[in-house]
């Protein structure tokens, strides 16, 4: 065991790897191996100071030497176990350090790069992360100035830098910097809205950012406006000119779509706002729900709740308008599929038949029996987290909590309908939207807090170019209707298996099938 408390980084001695040194909450210790386990040292401070916070470390140019940054923004530098000097780096914590051939750099809460000699006796350099330093072919906007660097590497003349806001940057050495890429924070992604007539995109996250990305080959954020909480949903306004937002504490924003200036805010509700739709036509109405069980219709013109749908046993989690604005369509986390007259919020009881014939203004729900061969064979329906239908209402894609994107011909009636697989998420998908004119597929992941794009080729007209996702056609005639290779594997009973097959080869007569030589009494 390392320590009590957490470690944040170990690293391999370049120059002897049977020695390491270990950094973390007032913790540096030096190890070396010993027969199969470790040894350990604690770093010796002596007369010069006290044992601090040490939040990174690299190896010198020897391999005695090593060097850690502090949460007090100091380097410390050390010979085989013994502190022998500390250098002031930087205002706040130094997060991140990168030895080079003849010197290094340095990265701290500060939002500040600093280049060093190989002695820490100078600071060659320092390189201020601001929006006024970007150079003009930057993809993006900064979200603030001076961000706190958390990650730093240098190669082919360039120093790359990670930022607690979720950008890398390239900082050349002569001094302009270029924003590569950058995406959302910590916390969950889940609310995405494509633009009714643009090729853009909104998200907002549980990072309290709320985001507007060009969905053109540029693929690059336009704006961003920070919030007072994290939001789990948003959607555009008919014309594309309003944005709502729905926020955590249970309130909810519109927004200009262009300014992201706000509009109008509310907050009726307590819960989580999972849910946010604007009528179709003039976007007269403002659907709004939450985890308390509730949706609220708001009419935009005054500003005003003008009606309450009840009756829902549990959490919101999808909602859909007919074409006319008159009929809300909402799912629920219990496997309800409820709808609402609108405006005022009465329930209707409508038979799956009639449901089918009615023409929607979109369909993001999970629920009823036109997808019902979107659902697992294993697992529940809340395991689909998300789904779009095109504009021409025949294909229909769905998100999941296995990390798939997945394509079924709509309607999917029956179960287990047939589909195409995809692969890219490293986490639960939760959310899936066609752009306008359904060319593009725009997907985000949870806790990978990423933006994908899918180009959608229509049939026919398929390059035959490799595709760098897994893609599967299963059915479950030929397949057993597994949407999964997670179903699959914990369908097998591996003691059954086990036995199945011989352990080694047998030869011979078993015992019991052995000719037995008659006894004396028998005989």
């Amino acid at each position: 065991r390392g320590s009590k408390d957490k470690i944040f980084v170990v690293k391999i001695n370049p120059y002897m790897p049977d020695k390491l040194v270990t950094v973390g909450i007032k913790h540096m210790k030096f190890w070396r191996r010993a027969g199969g386990g470790l040894i350990g040292r604690k770093g010796c401070i002596g007369a010069l100071g006290r044992t601090d916070t040490m939040m990174c470390a690299v190896y010198g140019w020897t391999e005695e030497m090593a060097f850690s940054g502090t949460s007090t923004g100091d380097v410390c530098i050390w010979r085989d176990v013994f502190l022998i000097k500390t250098v002031k780096a930087h205002d706040g914590p130094v997060f991140s350090m990168h030895a080079l051939e003849k010197g290094f750099v340095t990265g701290g809460k500060d939002g500040v790069v600093a280049l060093w000699d190989d002695t820490f006796e100078r600071c060659l350099k320092t390189y201020a992360i601001k929006r006024a330093a970007l150079a003009p072919g930057s993809k993006g906007l900064l979200l603030e100035d001076n961000p706190s660097i958390r990650a730093i590497s240098l190669g082919h003349g360039h120093i790359l830098v990670g930022t607690k806001n979720g950008e890398i940057l390239e900082v050349d050495k002569s001094g302009p910097i270029t924003l590569l890429v950058q995406g959302h924070m910590e916390g969950e992604v889940w609310g995405l809205a494509t633009h009714p007539h643009l090729p853009i995109c909104a998200t907002v996250s549980d990072d309290k950012t709320l985001r507007i990305w060009d969905l053109s080959p540029s693929h690059c954020m336009l704006a961003v406006r920070k919030l007072k909480k994290g939001g789990r949903c948003c959607c555009f306004s008919p014309d594309g000119k309003a944005l709502a937002v729905g926020l955590n504490d249970g309130s909810f924003l519109i927004v200009n779509a262009d300014t992201l200036e706000d509009l109008v805010s509310f907050q009726h509700r307590k819960d989580v706002i999972s849910e946010i739709r604007f009528s179709p036509g003039a976007g007269k109405y403002l659907a709004v729900a939450s985890c308390d069980n509730f949706v609220d219709i708001y009419n935009v013109m005054s500003s005003k709740r003008v009606g309450i749908c009840k009756g829902a046993s549990s959490y919101i989690t999808h909602m859909d308008w007919d074409i006319r604005g008159k009929l809300l369509q909402v799912n629920t986390g219990a496997k309800e599929q409820l709808f609402f007259e609108a405006p005022r919020g009465k329930k209707q009881t409508i038979p799956s038949l009639e449901v089918e014939k009615i023409g929607w203004a979109s369909w993001t729900s999970v629920l009823g029996s036109c997808c019902e061969g979107i659902w697992p064979i294993i697992g529940e329906v809340t395991d689909v987290t998300a789904s779009c239908l095109t504009s021409d209402s025949k294909v229909l894609a769905t998100g999941d909590d296995f990390g798939f994107v997945k394509l079924f011909r709509y309607p999917a009636k029956g179960k287990f309908g047939k589909f195409k697989r995809y692969v890219a998420h490293s986490t639960h998908v939760t959310n899936v939207r066609w752009t306008y004119d359904d060319s593009l597929l725009v997907t985000v992941g949870g806790a990978d807090t990423s933006l994908m794009l899918w180009t959608y080729e229509m049939e026919g007209h398929r390059d035959s170019r490799q595709c760098d996702s897994e893609e599967s056609d299963l059915d479950s005639e030929e397949d057993g209707g597994y949407d999964s290779d997670v179903t699959r594997e914990n369908e097998i009973n591996y003691t059954i298996k086990a036995l199945s097959t011989n352990i080694r080869p047998m030869f011979g007569i078993k015992p019991h099938l052995q000719q037995k030589e008659p006894t004396l009494d028998e005989r």
